[in-house]
């Protein structure tokens, strides 16, 4: 791996989990940690593609959990977020390159919301409370999903890097 792809995975890394810091307040109940890290994983999983998407999410937020009091959660993040991340890196692929088709991006955000829900009810249910107390974290992922959106109107401002064909994704 070249240099500079490592110097991108370490600031796309850095990114999320800077973002994952910046927590919103919704009176939704017990559960769902809100923040924006997910809608920064969005972008660059659309923008730079499945590779950078999963990584930077998957350590960002997992780096999150254990520092900021929640590694009980650390090991459901890491691969929720791995998949996540991933799916919507992949699903943004098109022949117009990576991140270049609107629809393609809104359904991998789609996709990969379902798998952020869905994944952590399940990690929830079986680690962490049981079936009926992981329903309580469903509003907050969702919240999480929402705010995500947003990344589809930052794209055309996140700049254009020379990533090396060894980590890019704009192949189909």
């Amino acid at each position: 791996m070249e240099t500079k792809n490592i110097v991108y995975m370490a600031l796309f890394i850095t990114m999320v989990f800077v973002a994952t810091n910046i927590r919103l307040h919704f009176p939704l109940g017990a559960g769902g940690l809100v923040h924006i890290g997910t809608l920064m994983m969005f972008a660059i999983a659309i923008k730079y593609g499945k590779r950078y998407g999963a990584i930077s999410a998957a350590i960002g937020m997992t780096l999150f959990d254990v520092m900021m009091g929640w590694a009980s959660w650390a090991p459901g993040t890491f691969f929720v977020r791995l998949a996540a991340g991933f799916i919507v890196g992949y699903i943004a692929q098109s022949p117009k390159g990576q991140g270049m088709d609107f629809i393609r991006n809104l359904l991998a955000i789609t996709l990969g919301g379902f798998i952020i829900v869905s994944g952590y009810y399940i990690f929830e249910a079986f680690f962490i409370t049981d079936f009926y107390g992981a329903l309580a974290s469903i509003p907050g992922n969702l919240m999480q999903i929402l705010i995500g959106i947003f990344a589809l109107f930052i794209l055309d401002s996140l700049p254009k890097l020379d990533i090396s064909p060894s980590l890019s994704d704009n192949h189909v």
